[in-house]
């Protein structure tokens, strides 16, 4: 979507960020740093980071107009038949992850973590290929597989990352009133679609109840040991980050910080 919005091929898109591309490396880590559990938390964390490395951020978008940015309700654990209520639980078990980072961050808890789409996975419920999902509360409603699965341990992989562009060139042939009414209608558009996953992430926690689903809360220990155990993906991810010149230990350090007050809040 960036690549065709910057070309020119589409004057505005909105997506979600998905795969690598030359240079766009904060932003797709991101998502893995925002581990609120849930949307309210998600989006506090994801507005510290972007007011606390303001440069960093807009630095990502420079080739668009950029509209809004924001993120959706988090990656939390859902498994088919075991409930996974202390790390030795989720030892081994097949769980579909939703990106790289998070499917590093299952494999350090001690799953097996394997890649394959929405659809795929939908399907590997009934062939039973696999135990579970990393994968947003709402996305089991959207697909109706709340009956495929019996427990939700609330364990947060992180949230996904949408955006609305416009192609720059495009905007700014636009005459001066219409470029006024995308400047002062983008964050009326962004509430509006916050509000509606507020909306849609209560309706879905309904819905894994009416299902029979058991929603299962770490102890502070527990959620630790966890912490613990992910510790190293968190550190690769500031090495890697540091060696592409960017302020990566300095970034994951204040994110884990606020995931940990906000979950402290909770």
């Amino acid at each position: 979507m960036r690549t065709g919005v910057e070309a020119g091929t589409a004057d505005l898109g909105h997506s979600f960020i998905y795969k690598p591309e030359p240079g766009f490396d904060p932003s797709l880590v991101l998502s893995q740093l925002i581990l609120g559990l849930n949307y309210e938390n998600c989006l506090k964390i994801f507005d510290d980071i972007w007011n606390q490395f303001p440069e960093l951020w807009t630095g990502q978008w420079e080739k668009f107009k950029l509209l809004w940015i924001t993120v959706i309700d988090p990656n939390l654990l859902f498994t088919v038949d075991k409930p996974v209520r202390k790390l030795e639980d989720i030892k081994g078990l097949r769980i579909r992850m939703p990106s790289k980072t998070a499917g590093d961050m299952l494999k350090a808890l001690g799953a097996a973590p394997v890649s394959m789409s929405t659809a795929d996975w939908v399907v590997s419920l009934d062939k039973h290929t696999t135990d579970g999902a990393a994968t947003s509360i709402g996305s089991i409603l959207d697909h109706k597989v709340g009956p495929k699965l019996k427990y939700l341990t609330r364990y947060s992989t992180g949230p996904g990352v949408c955006f609305l562009i416009m192609n720059k060139k495009k905007y700014e042939s636009l005459p001066p009133e219409l470029q006024k009414v995308l400047d002062e209608t983008a964050e009326w558009g962004k509430q509006d679609f916050i509000q509606t996953k507020k909306d849609a992430e209560k309706e879905a926690y309904e819905y894994v109840q009416s299902c029979g689903m058991e929603v299962i809360d770490l102890g502070p220990e527990e959620y630790a040991r966890w912490d613990a155990a992910v510790q190293p993906v968190f550190a690769q991810v500031a090495a890697d980050l540091d060696k592409a010149g960017f302020p990566g230990t300095e970034l994951v350090k204040f994110a884990l910080e606020r995931a940990k007050f906000y979950q402290s809040q909770q």
